[in-house]
């Protein structure tokens, strides 16, 4: 089969992506986790979730710059998980709390659950005794009662319900960020499941074959980048309200300019995907 094993990386907004951030973004980051004093729970977790959105940024960027756009959608599924636990948060910020923690501790039940299924096996070294794990389970049980939740697999105050809680489906409603999750979301769930119906992002036609494309959405630049730009559009005002810091920044400008330069070019990203339609590669 023919391959296509290259084409023109172009895109009017990727010097803006990159320089928003690699300076503005990078910079701020920088001044803002060295000034910034936690005072509870909530602020550690949005410190967290701060970090882990400009790291994830920067790794989106780097992919972006050598054309792995597939593995950088990956990043870009995350990102948009990663902003709507951000808001969820700041929208409730004690029930979000509340759930997490719960969450958390039913998860640390399901690992000492699985650690005492194998406490027979030789083979298997557990740095826990049974008792320990058992003394542990008990624990987080109680716990999750502290919580106002049952350590159950009750539906309505139970294991079942903490974890739609966190559901991304369920998050994105709350967040009245449904629209982006039934389409970019989704969309980008294809390249993080393999599935057998995303087979044609791989090629392309030309008359009557078809070119395998080694490296596809190449020519989809500027639509992941105004992607990425929608999902973080609130970033930076979303964590100075959780930690408490001024949103009026030089960062958070730019990242309004960059959301206005994304929304201008749709036009042209509707166009491009007209185009696809018809099997026309551009």
């Amino acid at each position: 089969m023919k391959v296509l094993e290259k084409h023109p990386l172009t895109s009017d907004l990727k010097p803006y992506f990159s320089s928003f951030v690699e300076k503005y973004l990078s910079d701020y980051f920088i001044e803002t986790v060295q000034i910034i004093e936690t005072k509870n729970d909530i602020q550690e977790r949005a410190l967290f979730f701060f970090v882990k959105t400009v790291n994830t940024l920067n790794g989106i960027n780097e992919l972006f710059k050598t054309g792995n756009i597939v593995s950088a959608r990956i990043l870009m599924r995350s990102l948009f998980e990663i902003e709507l636990q951000t808001k969820k948060m700041k929208n409730d910020g004690k029930t979000f709390l509340r759930y997490s923690k719960a969450y958390e501790l039913f998860k640390n039940i399901e690992t000492c659950k699985i650690m005492l299924e194998e406490t027979d096996n030789n083979d298997v070294i557990s740095y826990f005794t049974e008792e320990e794990l058992k003394n542990k389970i008990a624990h987080a049980e109680t716990k999750i009662k502290d919580l106002g939740f049952l350590p159950t697999g009750n539906k309505s105050n139970g294991k079942p319900h903490v974890l739609k809680y966190f559901e991304i489906k369920q998050m994105a409603i709350d967040t009245d960020m449904e629209f982006l999750y039934k389409t970019s979301y989704k969309n980008l769930c294809m390249d993080t499941h393999t599935s057998s119906n995303h087979f044609y992002k791989y090629f392309i036609a030309e008359e009557d074959k078809k070119l395998l494309n080694l490296h596809p959405y190449l020519n989809e630049l500027d639509l992941m980048i105004c992607t990425v730009v929608m999902f973080i559009r609130d970033m930076i005002d979303d964590f100075c309200g959780l930690l408490g810091l001024e949103s009026n920044n030089l960062a958070n400008r730019q990242l309004q300019k960059l959301h206005l330069l994304a929304f201008n070019l749709l036009p042209k990203l509707v166009v491009q995907g007209k185009l696809k339609k018809y099997n026309k590669f551009i």
